[in-house]
């Protein structure tokens, strides 16, 4: 999953560079292959992949050459971490992966230019290069990298593992969820077929009033706002939103709504949140509200589309051109509301 971040950071040297990547991912990484894409001596992309196993070496490298080169990527660091091996120092872990992206890439005009095996991304945690025998360092402390804070400055937070990351989604306990499964069930069903403008209106004042709302939403507003994302038209130009100044509200409202929801409807919360997080470069967060959204209704039409953009490593930046496009439907909806319907 691609992440970046919004502008350049200067760093002193490798060992700061390797220890800039738990914020560049948004969490620890562990048993994982972290690619970092080099554009004109900056880092314009990060990527993060399971390790493999032997049979699947070719498979990966063949899966990174299509979004590096749309990319336009010419050179990379890649980066092994997890756990040593007593074959150590003679053998690094997974050096046949390492020289298999070599080769696989090299084919294709990427240049790997360096290889670094790390036990982890801890303070003092000891890094050695596949490449050359006599590179080697320690990690400084991650916590005390520019980078760190810089990523903090966005109002970024770097979690201990994905899991950890994951765990900020999950649902609200399930006495919760079904009393709010048996509200909607009651709504959808005894109420009149409601106005996407209207409704959409709903969204819009949700999300100007996260800043100043005391406590969690309640249920029935979890419930309104619930029937109003699974009409198409509002979800998707809910979109929009993101292209404005609260675009960070509006992510909030999506989180709190991604562990409120029963589902399906959970699901179009976490697209929701999956396209905010991605389109402000944090693909760690887009990542694991997708898994949410597939897991909540599998087959989800913009799960898909949204899961295909950020896989083939879909630039931040076309994804926050697409919210501007996708203002103009949010302000047509608006306008709709505001032009004398009532509320249902």
């Amino acid at each position: 999953m691609p992440t970046t971040l919004p502008k350049p950071i200067r760093v002193r040297d490798a060992g700061d560079l390797y220890a800039a990547i738990p914020h560049l991912m948004g969490f620890h990484p562990s048993d994982s292959l972290v690619v970092l894409v080099l554009k004109d001596d900056l880092v314009s992309m990060t990527m993060r992949v399971d390790l493999p196993r032997p049979r699947h070496r070719g498979f990966l490298a063949a899966q990174l050459e299509g979004p590096l080169l749309d990319q336009g990527a010419t050179e990379v660091i890649i980066v092994v971490v997890c756990p040593p091996t007593e074959h150590m120092p003679e053998e690094l872990p997974h050096e046949p992966l390492v020289t298999a992206l070599r080769h696989g890439l090299g084919g294709v005009g990427i240049d790997v230019v360096e290889a670094v095996w790390l036990p982890s991304c801890q303070k003092d945690a000891k890094w050695l290069c596949y490449l050359d025998i006599d590179c080697h360092g320690t990690l400084p402390d991650p916590r005390l990298s520019p980078v760190a804070a810089a990523s903090a400055h966005e109002g970024n937070v770097t979690f201990e593992s994905r899991a950890a990351m994951a765990a900020i989604l999950a649902l609200d306990p399930p006495d919760a969820v079904e009393r709010r499964s048996a509200m909607l069930d009651e709504l959808m069903t005894n109420s009149a077929e409601p106005d996407p403008g209207t409704e959409l209106r709903r969204v819009s004042d949700a999300i100007a009033a996260v800043e100043n709302r005391k406590g969690p939403l309640r249920d029935d507003e979890v419930v309104a706002l619930a029937r109003a994302l699974a009409m198409p038209d509002v979800r998707d130009a809910s979109l929009g939103f993101a292209a404005q100044a609260r675009s960070r509200l509006a992510e909030r409202l999506w989180l709190e709504l991604t562990r409120a929801c029963p589902a399906p409807e959970r699901a179009e919360a976490a697209c929701l949140l999956a396209f905010y997080a991605y389109q402000r470069g944090d693909g760690g967060i887009a990542s694991v509200a997708l898994d949410v959204a597939d897991e909540a209704c599998p087959g989800h039409s913009l799960s898909k589309l949204i899961r295909a953009a950020v896989s083939a490593a879909i630039p931040p930046a076309e994804m926050r051109a697409l919210a501007v496009r996708y203002m103009d439907s949010a302000r047509q909806l608006l306008a709709q509301s505001s032009s004398g319907r009532s509320q249902p």
